[in-house]
């Protein structure tokens, strides 16, 4: 078998688990450890788990380390173009050989081991691949993004390490509980007796669920708001600055992220790498924040793609992330005169159409590449499309090249709705392609 034959079959297999759906347990993962001889043992780790902006708290956290002389392992979820962006060491991607090896290998072992972790979904054998990646790489320390939830999560195989709550919205609710209260149990079901905690959790309800449980754990806790914060925040189209307050004192932080709240996930970050960096007697001079946060790289959250007319690419998927955004996008001076939407049918896409169409001159409705993106043409029967000028595309590529066309160049075009519809542009717009993802697994 040759070398391209083998990568390129191995990827194919491994894309194809995507069709396995979720799992509500951590059971057959833990066997699956066992089998690959417990690779996560060991990791130091800063584990995040939210509903909103734990992304963007993983990629400022590993910035943040990098910049402090530390090699750093990231695992995040969902990918947006390809596969390799889930696993990273010192901000490159996993190759496509060392993909391809570990996956035949891993698969090779749990087939031989006769377990029923051979079973494992994609994001659980994903997750495996990331933990051995980072033992074989030797990293100083590992940031990792939980899918979605957080006590049943794949990643929650890590032992006690930081655990970081962002902020808790209505997402998932199927899974994760109907109640701010509920999903905040299974977002702080990463936090272990031992962990380190910060919380940037929001509402009461949510925040004291997190408070409960580090008490009970008999964790130390800081919480975004009491123990450190974010001030004098100035947001602009080219970029974000703040001050921060807690455990350090800096001025005129800045990061290339757009929007006010990435001065807030910005904070987090911070207080996270400092918690960490006291739990394993680091130290990381004031010179790295500021250099790792100036650095930090985050596709496809509010991210510039064109200027005349601007074009700007969201992730937000839920009403609480969706209401954030516009609210950035506003205070930028952007209205969203042309939103390009499209949504997963498991999603509230009728309140996040309710909160981002009022404000638009003109829709354009669109799918992305998978089997969850709900019809364009569904969703222009809704009453939230009524007396909009309303345009319909088969994919995103000819959602582009129509707000092109009926965009004025001083206007600006909002493309939102779903981390899969921005996958699905950045990979026409960089390569002239589909994203690959068919199920778009976690």
């Amino acid at each position: 078998m040759s070398e391209r034959t083998g990568s390129g079959e191995a990827r194919g297999w491994l894309l194809s688990l995507q069709s396995r759906g979720w799992r509500t347990s951590l059971d057959e993962m833990r066997k699956a450890m066992k089998l690959l001889g417990d690779p996560e043992v060991g990791l130091k780790a800063i584990h995040v788990a939210g509903t909103n902006g734990k992304g963007s708290v993983c990629a400022m956290s590993s910035s943040i380390l990098r910049a402090a002389g530390l090699e750093v392992g990231l695992y995040i979820s969902p990918h947006l173009m390809d596969v390799r962006e889930r696993i990273t060491v010192d901000g490159v991607e996993i190759s496509e050989q060392s993909l391809a090896d570990l996956t035949i290998g891993t698969r090779g072992v749990l087939e031989e081991g006769g377990s029923p972790a051979t079973e494992l979904s994609f994001f659980e054998f994903v997750t495996a691949l990331g933990f051995l990646y980072f033992k074989q790489e030797r990293v100083d320390a590992a940031v990792l993004e939980t899918g979605f939830g957080g006590r049943l999560d794949a990643t929650n195989v890590i032992p006690s390490s930081v655990a970081v709550i962002t902020q808790i919205g209505l997402d998932h609710t199927e899974y994760l509980g109907k109640t701010l209260g509920a999903i905040a149990g299974e977002k702080a079901g990463i936090i272990k007796k031992g962990s380190g905690v910060v919380s940037s959790a929001g509402e009461k309800e949510a925040t004291d669920v997190v408070r409960k449980r580090a008490h009970d754990l008999e964790c130390s806790l800081i919480e975004q708001g009491r123990d450190f914060r974010a001030t004098n925040v100035k947001a602009s189209l080219e970029g974000t600055t703040f001050d921060y307050e807690g455990t350090r004192q800096l001025d005129a932080v800045r990061t290339n992220l757009l929007g006010r709240h990435q001065a807030e996930n910005a904070a987090t970050a911070i207080a996270a790498c400092d918690v960490f960096a006291h739990m394993h007697g680091l130290e990381i001079e004031d010179g790295s924040v500021i250099e790792g946060l100036a650095g930090v790289d985050w596709p496809g959250r509010m991210e510039i793609v064109s200027r005349k007319p601007l074009i700007i690419l969201e992730c937000a998927h839920n009403p609480p992330a969706v209401s954030r955004s516009l609210s950035s996008l506003l205070d930028l001076g952007a209205m969203p005169d042309t939103v390009i939407f499209a949504s997963s049918r498991d999603k509230d896409y009728r309140k996040n159409m309710s909160i981002l169409f009022p404000k638009a001159k003109r829709l354009i409705l669109t799918r992305y590449g998978s089997q969850r993106s709900i019809e364009p043409e569904k969703l222009a029967e809704l009453p939230e499309v009524k007396d909009k000028a309303t345009f319909l595309a088969d994919d995103v590529s000819e959602a582009i090249e129509i707000a092109k066309d009926i965009t004025p160049e001083d206007e600006t075009v909002l493309l939102i709705g779903s981390v899969f519809l921005v996958g699905d542009a950045l990979s026409w717009l960089r390569c002239g392609k589909k994203a690959d993802f068919s199920m778009a697994g976690f």
